[in-house]
């Protein structure tokens, strides 16, 4: 759409803005009247009939002076005086005409590139344009109401036709008679002047009322609809001229440039613009196939060279501040045309105190006058009076809500919706080729996003394809599902060394675009996209990762800087080394070519690696870096582990129903949104929020009925799914969190014989079975040499092991694995055997806030949310005595009644009793309980910092201890 604006743009146009005069020649420019003409162009040279007019209009002038104020009769007689002319004359005056031509049109085109023609041309097309402005409104005029005239027009009138009399008699002009009215004017005393303007105001007054009727009338409104899209063209055009002006040109096609060619050749005399035209298109039509390959060629060449100058003049402000001021003038539009209706908000209760006492106060501004005295007054006035203007103002905005609420249910606003949000996505879409073209155009080219797409290009590579030829997109298609074909047929290490180079690339990819951005570039696009309102684009977004990121919204955390990287195996290393010599392909068939000696230097390098890799491993875990991230990963593995769990163990769940309320708007906002789709979310629910509280007592019981039936259902389904097999799987996974972290310093486990050998081969590709194989065909001592040095590894473990089971730091951390234990059982036993314990039981406060929630919420509109009115229901309990209270404290005694009971018959349950199993198993046993001896008080006190009293006979203070 930008495109085809730019294209329009005049080659003439990018001038200044309107209302700019040109540029006074000497002393103070006076105003111009009539259409604008441009004193800096090259003169026109004048054809023969124009010549002739010259001689001859002053003769005729001379001959017959009445024709000088008869145009029609001076144009008869100029047309009689041409027609005499000889036709050898005509032919002379012709071929003069034609030679000026020649050497006026270079100089007219050179003129018309300079910043003066420029000028010249926005003014004159403003003086077009107000011209046809002035046409409609002219043409409005009658049949609107006429504007009243002023004191002194009113006295004008009555005395012009004499005084115009009397300056004509006397020599006088036009000029002398408006300065006599100005005389006799200044003359007349003040008291006539009064009655003037007192005649003024009343024809004002009635002007008012006419047309306020008037503006109420389609006449009216058709005018102001036809004047604002009248208005907006012309701004919209003003805006391509000024603002594209130095747009590139649209070049021109092949048989524009053979029409070019071929004109100035071909013989046109006598014949119109069709049939030359036509003529044309034949003779381009019937030239030879290369003769035509020609004109295609130098056009494509052309077309390629105007592209890159549109790229490089979208880069430049002019294009962007073009598209914002075509979005503006298309929303002033729209919003004139479509919201014209609208209601109007109602006044203020200042501006209407104000409209009734402005006639008590002086006009004028400052202190003492106009609206400051308004405002003395209006702080000054009756409350009564301020009171009556508030209930006015009030039923102002019922009534304005309510038809704000009709209007946006009509065509116009729906309409207004619809045209402003195509404005908006033409805008928008504009502008995403502009910052694609000025800012990512510069970003790092995105890498293959396949291991796949890295072996089409090689092997696309390899075809040679001949130069500058383009294959369709069908023969690309069918090329792709042929190296499908290829791709399926290569074994794993292969892919696996294309996974690799893949994996490379898009690392090499991500540091590229953290680098761009990083750069002021990509501040400035950030910037530009809050301007249009556009999106930025996510150069690193990955929708692989996004669809990993678990269901509890927490994905792993970033690695941190420092984070030590794992090396490259054996295989990877010898890639490395060897890139420059082939593809993924050819350096793996190198690879499996070498021999057992020649791979031997690159496991060593690789296991070299690997061991530095582990000791910085263990050094970044001890810091308080390392630490935090490894927290947060466990936190990430526990949400992914509880996310898991649910969507195993929970798919059979019933699902708890909506309460009453909730419900109700559910239900309302659906039905709304299909009655009334143009509304908003915060509109619908206001709406529905409405309803809800227009509902009958009845109504609203009625809905609390059904929702606490369907709440009592989902109770038992409930209660019976918790019984389930699943529920106790699920709450296993849940309440088991993780265990305390092993102290730093444990030993690692070494690996057996062939688990080591088959780490070291991990970079051939192969599978585990197809090591365990080679392992069984190595040779016998190099098989037992490898199982040797593995009990020799073994063996020292263990030594390693009962020296860190001696250290305090590996005890206690047994203390705080047996108390994980313990909290972990007792927490699954209690979610799963004491789920039917009774509730604690409602205060008193509480049974009172459930019974007047509802009446205050209606006593109080004004009161929004729960937390205000639960506000107002705390100081309406504290402000009412032990008897007012007594109904719900009664209620209060009852459920503790009642919940004694319950919970005596919960505790005789099987239920509770095998919780009680579980929690038995980790209290400590007590001996001493019959009547064995009683260790001494010293003893006891030694053995114990408690102060219990011992069941045994003695006296001691402290527990007894099993």
């Amino acid at each position: 759409m930008a495109e085809e604006a730019m294209a329009a743009a005049p080659p003439d146009a990018a001038a200044p803005a309107a209302g700019e005069a040109a540029p006074a020649t000497q002393g103070e420019e006076k105003k111009q009247r009539g259409k604008p003409k441009d004193p800096n162009a090259p003169p026109k040279p004048k054809n023969p009939f124009q010549k002739c007019c010259a001689e001859a209009r002053p003769r005729i002038k001379e001959a017959n002076p009445a024709l000088a104020s008869d145009l029609r009769g001076m144009a008869n007689a100029l047309k009689e005086e041409w027609e005499k002319v000889p036709e050898d004359e005509k032919a002379r005056l012709q071929e003069q005409y034609d030679k000026e031509m020649v050497v006026w049109k270079p100089l007219m085109e050179a003129y018309k590139m300079t910043d003066g023609y420029k000028e010249f041309f926005e003014r004159k097309q403003d003086w077009i344009d107000g011209r046809s402005k002035k046409k409609l409104i002219k043409k409005h005029r009658k049949d609107a109401p006429k504007r009243p005239k002023s004191g002194y027009m009113i006295f004008a009138g009555e005395i012009r036709e004499r005084v115009q009399k009397e300056v004509m008699d006397a020599g006088g002009g036009m000029g002398d008679i408006g300065k006599k009215i100005s005389e006799e004017w200044n003359a007349v005393p003040e008291a006539k002047k009064a009655e003037y303007g007192e005649m003024s105001v009343r024809m004002k007054e009635k002007f008012d009322v006419e047309y306020a009727a008037y503006k109420k009338t389609d006449a009216y409104k058709e005018f102001m609809d036809e004047k604002i899209k009248m208005e907006s063209d012309q701004m919209q055009k003003k805006l391509k001229r000024t603002k594209l002006g130095d747009a590139p040109k649209k070049p021109p096609s092949a048989s524009a440039l053979f029409r070019k060619d071929f004109l100035p050749t071909f013989d046109t005399k006598g014949m119109k613009m069709g049939a030359i035209a036509k003529a044309t298109g034949e003779a381009y039509q019937a030239l030879p196939e290369e003769k035509k390959a020609e004109y295609v060629k130098q056009a494509d060449k052309l077309r390629e060279e105007y592209e890159k100058k549109v790229i490089e003049f979208k880069k430049n402000g002019k294009f962007s501040s073009f598209l914002k001021e075509r979005f503006k003038v298309k929303t002033r539009e729209n919003k004139i045309l479509r919201l014209r209706d609208a209601p109007k908000k109602p006044k203020s209760v200042f501006s209407m105190y104000a409209e009734a006492h402005k006639k008590e106060v002086p006009s004028g501004k400052g202190k003492g006058k106009g609206a400051s005295a308004l405002k003395d007054k209006f702080a000054q006035a009756d409350e009564e009076e301020k009171k009556a203007l508030e209930e006015k103002k009030k039923e102002a905005d019922q009534k304005y809500a309510e038809d704000v609420k009709a209007f946006k249910e009509s065509d116009k606003f729906k309409e207004f919706l619809k045209v402003n949000k195509d404005a908006e996505t033409e805008m928008q879409k504009d502008a995403l080729k502009i910052l694609t073209v000025k800012f990512l155009n510069a970003a790092p080219p995105a890498p293959p996003r396949t291991p796949f797409a890295i072996f089409v290009s090689e092997k696309r590579k390899a075809t040679d394809a001949p130069e500058g030829e383009k294959k369709s997109k069908e023969a690309k298609r069918e090329e792709v599902k042929a190296m499908v074909k290829e791709w399926e047929k290569l074994d794993k290490p292969t892919k696996s060394a294309y996974a690799e180079t893949f994996k490379d690339k898009q690392k090499e990819w991500e540091k590229e675009v953290k680098d761009f951005m990083a750069q002021d570039i990509w501040k400035e696009y950030i910037a530009e996209c809050k301007e249009f309102k556009v999106p930025v684009k996510q150069l690193l977004q990955n929708k692989g990762a996004a669809i990993k990121q678990m269901a509890g919204g927490k994905a792993m955390p970033a690695k941190p800087e420092g984070f030590p990287e794992r090396p490259p195996d054996a295989y990877k290393v010898f890639c490395k080394e060897k890139a420059a010599e082939g593809n993924s392909m050819q350096l793996l068939e190198m690879w499996e070519k070498l021999g057992v000696d020649d791979k031997s230097k690159y496991f060593a390098e690789a296991g070299k690696a690997q061991e530095e890799y582990e000791k910085d491993m263990e050094t970044f875990k001890s810091t308080d870096e390392g630490k935090a991230y490894f927290r947060e990963c466990a936190k990430s593995m526990q949400l992914k582990k509880i996310s898991t769990a649910k969507k195993t163990f929970l798919k059979d769940m019933p699902q708890e129903p909506p309460s009453a309320l909730k419900a109700f708007l559910a239900k309302t906002i659906e039905e709304l949104k299909k009655s009334s789709p143009q509304l908003k979310g915060f509109e619908l629910k206001k709406q529905a929020d409405e309803k809800w509280k227009a509902l009958t007592d009845d109504e609203r019981a009625t809905l609390m009925e059904q929702a606490r039936e369907a709440h009592t259902a989902y109770q038992e389904k409930l209660a019976e799914f918790k019984r389930t097999a699943e529920y106790t799987k699920f709450l296993s996974a849940k309440l088991s969190s993780a265990p305390p972290p092993k102290p730093t310093g444990a030993p690692a486990k070494p690996l057996s014989a062939i688990k080591q050998y088959m780490k070291e081969m991990k970079g051939l590709g192969k599978s585990n079975e197809e090591l365990q194989k080679a392992f069984e065909a190595l040779p016998e001592e190099d098989r037992e040499a490898r199982k040797r040095k593995a009990t020799e590894m073994d063996t020292a473990y263990q030594e390693q092991v009962k020296a860190y089971q001696s250290k305090p730091e590996y005890k206690s951390w047994m203390k705080m694995k047996a108390v994980h234990d313990k909290r972990t059982q007792l927490a699954v036993a209690k979610s799963k055997f004491c789920t039917g314990a009774p509730k604690k039981p409602t205060v008193a406060f509480t049974f009172f806030a459930t019974d007047k929630r509802s009446t205050v919420a209606k006593e109080n509109p004004d009161l929004k949310g729960l937390g205000p009115i639960q506000k107002k229901l705390g100081e309406m309990w504290s402000a009412m005595t032990p008897e007012e209270k007594k109904p719900w404290v009664d209620k209060e005694k009852e459920a503790q009644e009642e919940y004694k009971k319950a919970l005596e018959e919960f505790h005789a349950s099987d239920n509770y009793k095998a919780y009680l199993k579980v929690e038995n198993r980790f209290k400590p046993r007590r001996f001493g309980l019959g009547k064995g001896k009683a260790k001494s008080k010293a003893k006891a006190k030694a053995k114990s910092k408690g102060k219990g009293k011992g069941k045994g006979k003695g006296k001691g203070k402290g527990k007894d201890k099993g």
